[in-house]
């Protein structure tokens, strides 16, 4: 989520805060939500919760990116404040657009409040059911930063596999990429090697990006990735102008040979059945190196 720059002085009266509401809006060029700023600045200050208690009113008349928005701050200023009753009561909102801008400020870290971890996490699981690939996708997102924030997300480890074989590319791409950030981590993903493999014949170029590096993470943290060895070799055949997939495709691979003479063999062997653009600087050196190894 990103805002703008706009004064952000002490606001005390209702008419100043309708007017900055007012200036909340969203910009379809930079694909951000501008005017919230203020808000974000006086509820660090609201000690005696006006300002909060103002959005609250105005919420359920507004409407569209406004509406969004605003959830956003909201859910912000619950997630700092510890408030999980409320920041939940805020997610229940039947609005796609609400409950995705909710998950997308859900994204830091929990705070002091030893229940907001947990809290925060089945947000993201009733998140990751919902019938709109935004909420599913920004699902995933919430995943893979609260991970990265020391939360336990075991419970997102089954949801995880079943978002890989989503029907939207931007929802495989994103459970992909919490894949390989909850590698890091000792969560039971060897179920998640075989789609992340399928994922990499994706005609979308960032699955097959974020599935391949979700497999080099899977690997540099002792999962056996064998069982993906050939789809990330297919991997390597695409001449896509963007090099991030092969890159990925190429870095998993290597390190997966690297493991033993059985992995380099295996490697070595899927490399010989497929036609390899050597232009490809990502390809050659992954040859180089695989025949400077013993």
């Amino acid at each position: 989520m990103e805002a703008d720059g706009r004064n952000t002085s002490l606001v005390t009266t209702t008419a100043e805060l309708r007017r900055l509401l007012s200036l909340v809006e969203f910009d379809e060029r930079l694909h951000v939500h501008e005017g919230i700023t203020p808000f974000r600045s006086l509820l660090e200050r609201d000690a005696g919760g006006p300002v909060a208690q103002f959005l609250r009113d105005e919420f359920a008349a507004l409407v569209g990116e406004r509406r969004a928005a605003i959830a956003f701050v909201l859910a912000e200023h619950y997630r700092l404040a510890g408030d999980v009753n409320r920041l939940t009561t805020l997610f229940s909102d039947n609005d796609p657009g609400t409950k995705t801008m909710v998950l997308n400020a859900l994204w830091g870290s929990p705070g002091s409040n030893p229940e907001m971890g947990a809290a925060i996490v089945q947000l993201a699981l009733d998140g990751a059911r919902h019938p709109d690939w935004a909420v599913r996708t920004e699902a995933c997102a919430v995943i893979q930063n609260q991970c990265a924030w020391k939360t336990d997300v075991a419970a997102a480890v089954g949801p995880l596999l079943r978002l890989l074989e989503d029907a939207s590319d931007r929802v495989r791409m994103q459970a992909a990429c919490a894949v390989g950030n909850l590698a890091k981590r000792k969560y039971d993903l060897v179920s998640h090697i075989a789609p992340l493999g399928r994922n990499l014949r994706c005609a979308d170029v960032t699955v097959r990006n974020y599935s391949a590096w979700a497999l080099w993470q899977l690997s540099k943290y002792k999962r056996d990735i064998a069982l993906a060895a050939a789809d990330l070799v297919q991997a390597l055949t695409a001449d896509d102008e963007w090099s991030a997939a092969r890159k990925n495709a190429a870095g998993a691979l290597l390190h997966h040979a690297k493991k033993s003479q059985e992995n380099r063999a295996q490697v070595r062997q899927l490399l010989a059945t497929v036609c390899l653009n050597t232009q490809h600087v990502e390809v050659r050196r992954l040859q180089e190196q695989l025949n400077a190894a013993n």
